[in-house]
């Protein structure tokens, strides 16, 4: 790996640590905890993208598609529970 990636590395935890201060600094439990969870998924692609000139550098565009990527395998996690817990109330139901 290159020396940018490192720097890119540091640079989308110290984004992320920002971050994670606003939620602490939350007075709902609720909103601070989601925070809290969304802020997980920030580091899921430093790996992608620092492997290569061509993958953008911004260390916010890197957090963010993270949380995002971080949603969707929630939001993919959750359907498929839902949908097996479907088959299974239908299946009981004949």
């Amino acid at each position: 790996m290159g020396r940018s990636a490192p720097t890119l590395r540091v640079a989308v935890r110290r984004e992320l640590e920002r971050l994670r201060r606003v939620a602490r600094a939350e007075r709902d439990p609720r909103i601070r905890r989601e925070l809290e969870r969304l802020l997980e998924g920030g580091e899921i692609l430093l790996d992608a993208f620092g492997s290569g000139p061509e993958f953008p550098t911004d260390a916010w565009e890197v957090a963010l598609l993270g949380v995002i990527v971080g949603l969707a395998l929630r939001v993919a996690e959750l359907e498929r529970a839902f949908f097996e817990g479907s088959r299974s109330r239908a299946s009981t139901d004949v």
